[in-house]
């Protein structure tokens, strides 16, 4: 009975995600995201907050909710059906079997940590790049001020000098 359940669950799943592909819009609510995930929309806004999937919001105050990226869906979804995948392996007849599968994962989860740390490395660069963009912007308005200043001040010396001796430079 529980097998059969599972079933029933998963192509509910199915049938979520196919009418939400199909609307075509680059957001859907928390309470979509759920039943395409088969989770309550609580943990979709765990999933937000953690960056499993990303969101925006929408409203204010009482009426404020959660809207998730349909881009961040599907991946979250491609990539549990991976990890189910990989899950299947596992459940090989043979000890050898599980071993390759085993070996498998771990490949892949090493892929998957060098395209992180790859990423991580490119976000530490352009972090590294806007610091000094930054500073050198700081430097410039700094300059500047400065350089308003000492006109401003020059400004209010020639003012202060009489018609006459700004006429003819006394």
């Amino acid at each position: 009975m529980g097998e059969g359940r599972s079933e029933a669950d998963a192509e509910d799943t199915r049938r979520n995600s196919r009418k939400i592909n199909a609307e075509g819009s680059g957001w859907v609510t928390t309470k979509q995201a759920a039943k395409a995930l088969g989770v309550t929309p609580r943990t979709v806004q765990s999933y937000i907050k953690r960056g499993i999937l990303d969101g925006k919001t929408q409203g204010e105050g009482v009426k404020l909710a959660w809207l998730v990226s349909i881009d961040s869906l599907n991946s979250l979804r491609a990539q549990r059906l991976a990890e189910a995948d990989y899950a299947e392996t596992f459940r090989g007849d043979s000890p050898e079997s599980g071993a390759e599968g085993f070996a498998e994962v771990v490949r892949n989860l090493y892929e998957r940590l060098a395209d992180e740390a790859a990423r991580a490395s490119a976000a530490e660069v352009r972090l590294e790049l806007t610091e000094k963009a930054e500073s050198t912007i700081r430097e410039e308005r700094d300059r500047f001020r400065e350089e308003r200043d000492r006109l401003r001040a020059e400004l209010e010396s020639e003012r202060s000098k009489g018609f006459w001796s700004r006429l003819f430079g006394g």
